[in-house]
């Protein structure tokens, strides 16, 4: 046996562990045709026999299956040891059981990480069992493989959005809260400033500053709700070509003065349907990030076009096969290195220093696109910087027209009716538009609105949050009052939704906390306005 060779009468004494009875002597060539090795060849998993009395362990048989799965060829298989296959990013401690159950002879299933003859890795799916003889003797070892690499993709996939789905819960639930109190905030800020002494430059210098860091706030938070996937969107149908056209001196100051920013727009691209300032905000994310990679100096690439993701090779993680609108950002930088590559879109990760960033961005971004429908990629270019590329879903129809705003802004005495059960938020709320000259009438509930119209319904317009405790939320609230006072306007208000209202909601204006005083004047006067509308 010092040969590994099997005398013919050892043929059928040698059984492996879990798999019917085999022939050991198919080694040799003039074997080739025994009916085990016969059909372990033209089976289409992988398989290997190992000889443990030769030096190493070598592989002294493979069949095509294995040649197809590792690149190899017979050649440069046989006669090997089998961790020809592993690599720097193989588990070692993988490794180790493997080598103590071959030491040991006992059968092993373990999934382990190897690399092709091309470089390429896979997930390998690996069961070893020792080939014994009737006489108990250790003939070979005998594994059967098969490359597992999607189901680990679609279990890494699974993870990842079971992580975000986690995080989200509790980022969104904080990004409610916080929003009513930056509405408060913004809410007040907007009258100090319409009251103060245009002189007092210290005040206004105050007030200025107390705005602008509630600004930053919101932003935040409308980033926390974008990635949590609990950002209400009020999607249209538009030409992204032209969304892009319309903010490119935005994207120019972005990206700085020593950034060239270069486009380059497909001719016949399809329509997408996507809410315009979040898709404005996600490629602004990216066009920030591109730009600090470049370290302010570099060029940038947007591009546009038409693509098809599927089921064998889809453009982004989660993506559904489909039709697709691809916006590209490339860079000039020195592109993204392999750990920040796995974490790029995971909520609160930055490559920036302390204080520079607050790991969003890009969380913001996934979230977003996901939420859309789409999905988004980042991958490394060969010569050098990287790539981020949204994918939209492709939208039939024709691009919708933007409606006519008021110019008017003030109210002339209509009532209205407020539901809000926060009470900060609804005493802001009452005073800014009693101030702008409305006749405002406040409960904090959906159930005791519908009472109140039952007895009073002589409303011009009703203003409702969406999200309220009790039976009723304010689109039900919304739904009710349109089916039964047809002629009172609906205005919704949210700083935060869940999914499953946002198809209902969609049927109804809305704008989103923190509301400013001159935006609310403005939704108002064009719903009452408008052409059923009592002005």
């Amino acid at each position: 046996m010092n040969d590994g060779r099997d005398t013919p009468d050892d043929r059928d004494h040698l059984t492996p562990r879990g798999h019917s009875e085999v022939s050991n002597a198919a080694v040799q060539a003039n074997d080739r045709h025994d009916i085990f090795f016969a059909a372990v060849d033209a089976t289409r998993m992988p398989m290997v026999v190992t000889d443990p009395h030769r030096d190493d362990n070598p592989i002294i048989f493979c069949n095509r299956a294995f040649e197809r799965m590792t690149g190899y060829g017979q050649d440069e298989i046989l006669g090997r040891n089998c961790r020809f296959l592993q690599g720097p990013e193989t588990d070692r401690d993988v490794v180790s059981q493997v080598g103590a159950a071959i030491r040991n002879r006992e059968e092993l299933a373990v999934e382990i990480l190897n690399y092709r003859k091309n470089g390429s890795t896979f997930w390998n799916a690996l069961f070893v069992s020792p080939v014994i003889s009737e006489e108990g003797e250790l003939k070979y070892y005998f594994a059967s493989q098969l490359d597992i690499s999607r189901r680990k993709e679609a279990e890494e996939a699974l993870h990842q959005a079971q992580k975000m789905e986690a995080v989200g819960k509790l980022t969104g639930g904080i990004a409610h809260d916080f929003n009513n109190l930056l509405q408060v905030i913004t809410g007040y800020v907007d009258m100090l400033d319409a009251r103060l002494d245009k002189e007092d430059r210290v005040a206004r210098r105050s007030v200025e500053a107390i705005a602008s860091a509630a600004n930053r706030g919101a932003q935040l938070t409308q980033q926390l709700l974008a990635f949590a996937r609990k950002q209400e969107l009020r999607d249209r149908l538009l030409n992204i070509n032209t969304l892009i056209g319309d903010f490119e001196s935005i994207v120019s100051r972005s990206a700085g003065d020593k950034v060239r920013v270069k486009y380059q727009f497909s001719d016949d691209l399809w329509n997408a349907r996507i809410d315009p300032v979040q898709a404005e905000m996600a490629l602004l994310n990216i066009v920030t990030n591109a730009r600090d990679a470049m370290s302010g100096t570099g060029e940038i690439t947007i591009a546009t076009g038409n693509v098809v993701s599927t089921v064998e090779a889809p453009l982004a993680a989660g993506l559904d096969p489909g039709e697709y609108v691809c916006v590209s950002v490339s860079d000039t930088g020195l592109g993204i290195d392999d750990h920040a590559m796995a974490q790029i879109f995971d909520p609160f990760f930055s490559t920036k220093e302390v204080g520079k960033g607050t790991g969003l961005g890009l969380s913001m971004v996934y979230g977003f696109m996901r939420q859309s429908g789409g999905g988004v990629s980042a991958e490394n270019l060969p010569d050098r910087g990287a790539r981020f590329s949204l994918l939209f879903p492709r939208a039939r129809g024709v691009v919708d027209i933007d409606t006519v705003q008021s110019p008017q802004t003030r109210g002339e005495g209509e009532r209205l009716l407020m539901v809000e059960d926060q009470p900060q938020v609804a005493e802001l709320g009452k005073t800014i538009l009693e101030d702008l000259g409305y006749d405002v009438t406040h409960v904090d509930s959906a159930k005791k609105a519908l009472k109140l119209l039952e007895s009073d319904n002589k409303f011009a317009l009703l203003f409702t949050d969406i999200v309220m405790p009790g039976e009723m939320n304010g689109v039900e609230l919304a739904t009710s009052v349109r089916g039964e006072y047809p002629d009172i306007q609906i205005l919704l208000t949210t700083g935060y939704s869940d999914r499953a209202l946002d198809a209902e909601s969609r049927n109804f204006p809305l704008v989103r906390k923190p509301w400013r005083r001159a935006e609310l004047a403005q939704r108002i006067r064009t719903l009452l306005e408008g052409p059923n509308g009592v002005s």
